[in-house]
């Protein structure tokens, strides 16, 4: 499996190295350590004092220690406590220094908490050969892996990486020689995986969870702190510790929740807190309460920027700030940094600490701030008063983005991928760019394994289409089963529902998107009796009426004592089938009604249905029929209406799990000039790709070029397949219900 898995990275990368036209380089806002620090999680820690072998710890009132996946302890008020990486009974200098030797490997993934940082790297473990290594340095825990000689080395390890989606960078490390590794975790998954690869896939997931948390239940060769009574008995170990109340450090009072870490052999004292709080602690240290809002206004965007500054030169971890008084905030203070929350200067575009040297330091406010405030002077203009040619942004509008790829992949078709760095994290999208014009192509939309229900993988799908290029389409039902609108070849799938968005595809492969809704219908003898259906293609609920045609399979599923089967024939009703147990068979041209024995308006015609003739009526608006629509795939909410962002998510009665938050995201769109796009983003993956909302996707879109736009189903769904290569980085494995697919109008 692995040398297969290799030899298709090979070919994946043959196929990118002939199609790449261009990778145009841009200029970033988040350079060196803010980027690292933006990808694990934005937590800043303050060293209070200098890395010493012990702290001292006298508990005060409701004093706790905690770490992970460890009970809390709760120290006695008013004794001594000690934290050190050593035994505190020998001295550090009868203690032996573990041989260290230099090399470099690739740095995978950082993250402020022990157990995120072991969580990713056991999955990671099932798709890396290479050793993978925690590092517990700077206050966060580094997941690097492979570890070489030669810097030429690592890189190779880094392509390799990349292909599996992990997106990563070289580094230096010192490790100890004697480490002993004797089978790698990435080695002990694999062979599971391998003796597992026949199982049901719930039941392989299930196992390989399994064996990878038994792996990491196991304790670490070096716990790194210990926790020690005045009597010098120990009382807990762990990598890092959290306490929390009123205590003294090293006979410093402290009030509030901070952070002991091993630094080389010492033990690092830190204060973790993030940037909006620090803004805040930075105005209570510098202003009197009697300061104005507007001069606290103008210094936190001032802080803001500069605070920026220290995290991209320095890192997570800020010197020379041990000065602040960290614990409770003053509410004055808070409101100020809350009311300019994430507002930071630029100009050029690019920080304008790069252009204002005093923005590179954490100063006192300039003299005459108060001043101006008191004169009326609103914090913007207080700001422009002493910055000139200044533009005040909100920080998660600024984005960094660098076109990776553009590729063509056949006349009219072309493949873009697009890197980003936001505040909100990294972002990995993936284009489809279809020139409609082309008629050579059509677009169209596919049912796994042809049936409903029915699950299938999306490089399957497109392979047995003989298609050249798909993404996922709209929402479904575990089963398999199609939620809302799918239309295909002018027949019904699947029934609208909430009159959601859909991607419409007329007989001409013009493309247009509309809230579709629909109402059908039976008229039954030369009197059409008119009778209502509920669905299509899926489970008859309490008294519905659901018409069952050749795209749920040939046979129905049995029978029960409280239904019936209407069998319709070249629009001629051929009998009734109510025995429990029975499969009717669907006639290829015709259709199965099953409705409820419940329902006496239809039960009472039974005796009299035979022979006569049937019409199934589907009103849809907007009209298909009359728009000559062929294909159509629901999915929703809409995102783009005549150029500008239209989020239809309430009115499409959409749950918040698809609503809110970042997330990987599947989208079609329509430009201006008659081109589709097919637009995957990655998500769920902090180190590579965090996601998008749905209003930075419209946004994403619109900038784009777009004019025109919906949303697909996403998630987990989420991925783009080009000639049998999977070009998006999904967040997980998934088989789907349907997709859109682009193939050549002969196939």
């Amino acid at each position: 499996m692995q040398n297969l898995r290799k030899f298709s990275y090979i070919i994946l990368y043959i196929f990118i190295a002939l199609l790449i036209l261009s990778t145009p380089a841009a200029a970033e806002f988040f350079q060196g350590n803010l980027t690292e620090f933006v990808k694990s999680e934005k937590i800043i820690s303050i060293p209070i004092f200098s890395p010493a072998e012990k702290i001292e710890i006298e508990a005060g009132t409701d004093t706790v220690v905690s770490a992970a996946d460890k009970e809390d302890i709760s120290l006695k008020a008013g004794e001594i406590y000690f934290i050190s990486q050593n035994d505190i009974k020998k001295s550090k200098e009868t203690q032996t220094a573990a041989e260290l030797k230099a090399g470099w490997g690739i740095q995978i993934m950082a993250s402020s908490t022990e157990a995120k940082a072991k969580a990713f790297k056991a999955e990671a473990a099932a798709k890396i050969e290479a050793e993978l290594i925690i590092l517990a340095e700077d206050e966060l825990f580094k997941v690097v892996a492979g570890f070489y000689d030669q810097r030429s080395e690592a890189e190779k390890l880094q392509q390799d990486l990349e292909a599996a989606g992990y997106n990563g960078w070289p580094r230096e490390l010192e490790l100890a020689e004697n480490r002993n590794i004797a089978k790698s975790e990435a080695e002990a998954v694999t062979e599971t995986e391998v003796e597992t690869e026949t199982e049901v896939e719930t039941e392989n997931e299930a196992e390989t969870e399994n064996e990878v948390g038994a792996a990491e239940d196991s304790p670490p060769e070096q716990e790194g702190l210990i926790l020690y009574n005045q009597a010098g008995e120990k009382l807990k170990e762990a990598y890092v510790f959290e306490i929390e109340g009123e205590f003294k450090a090293n006979s410093k009072k402290m009030q509030g929740e901070f952070q002991l870490g091993p630094l080389a052999d010492s033990v690092l004292f830190s204060y973790k807190t993030e940037i909006e709080e620090l803004t805040a602690h930075l105005l209570q240290n510098y202003f009197s309460l009697a300061a104005p809002s507007r001069a606290l206004k103008a210094q936190a965007v001032l802080y803001r920027t500069s605070i920026l500054y220290q995290l991209e030169t320095q890192g997570a971890r800020l010197e020379n700030l041990n000065y602040l008084k960290f614990g409770s905030l003053n509410p004055a203070f808070k409101e100020a940094a809350a009311a300019t929350k994430s507002e930071v200067l630029i100009r050029d575009n690019e920080f304008y600490y790069n252009k204002d040297f005093s923005l590179k330091s954490i100063n006192k406010p300039k003299t005459g701030t108060v001043a101006l405030a008191q004169a009326e002077y609103n914090y913007e203009e207080i700001i422009n008063y002493y910055y000139d040619r200044s533009e005040i942004v909100n920080l998660n509008n600024l984005i960094d983005s660098e076109e990776k790829l553009s590729a063509r992949i056949e006349r009219g078709l072309y493949l873009k991928e697009i890197r980003q760095m936001s505040w909100s994290g990294p972002r990995v999208i993936t284009v489809i760019d279809y020139n409609l014009d082309n008629d050579r192509l059509k677009l169209k939309p596919v049912l796994a394994q042809g049936l409903v229900p029915g699950r299938e993988d999306l490089a399957d799908l497109i392979k047995r289409h003989k298609a050249i290029a798909g993404v996922n389409g709209g929402y479904f039902h575990y089963s398999g089963r199609p939620l809302g609108l799918l239309y295909i070849n002018q027949e019904l799938v699947s029934e609208p529902i909430h009159q959601r968005s859909a991607l419409l595809i007329d007989q001409d492969n013009n493309i247009s998107f509309a809230q579709v809704d629909w109402q059908g219908e039976l008229l039954i003898g030369p009197a059409e009796q008119k009778i209502k259906i509920d669905g299509v293609n899926r489970e008859a609920k309490k008294e519905e009426i659901i018409v069952f045609n050749y795209f749920y399979g040939p046979r129905m599923s049995a029978l029960d004592q409280d239904h019936y089967d209407v069998v319709v024939r070249d629009n001629k009703i051929l009998g009734v089938e109510n025995k429990a147990g029975v499969k009717t068979a669907i006639p290829p041209d015709g259709f199965i009604i099953r409705f409820s024995a419940q329902r006496s308006d239809i039960k009472n015609l039974i005796p009299e249905l035979k022979n006569k003739k049937i019409t199934l009526n589907y009103n849809f608006s907007p009209n298909l029929n009359e728009n000559k629509i062929v294909h159509a795939v629901g999915g929703g909410p809409r995102l783009l209406k005549a150029g500008k962002i239209n989020i239809t998510g309430q009115e499409e009665n959409f749950q918040n799990d698809i609503l809110n938050g970042r997330a990987p995201r599947t989208a079609v769109a329509l430009t201006k000039d008659n081109h589709l796009l097919l637009l995957t983003i990655d998500g769920r993956q902090s180190d590579l790709s965090v996601g998008m909302s749905l209003e930075e996707l419209a946004q994403t879109l619109k900038g784009l070029g777009a004019v025109e736009a919906i949303n697909l189903d996403g998630g987990g769904s989420a991925r783009m397949v080009i000639r049998g290569f999977t070009m998006s980085n999904p967040s997980e494995k998934r088989l789907i219900s349907n997709g859109v697919i682009v193939d050549e109008k002969n196939n």
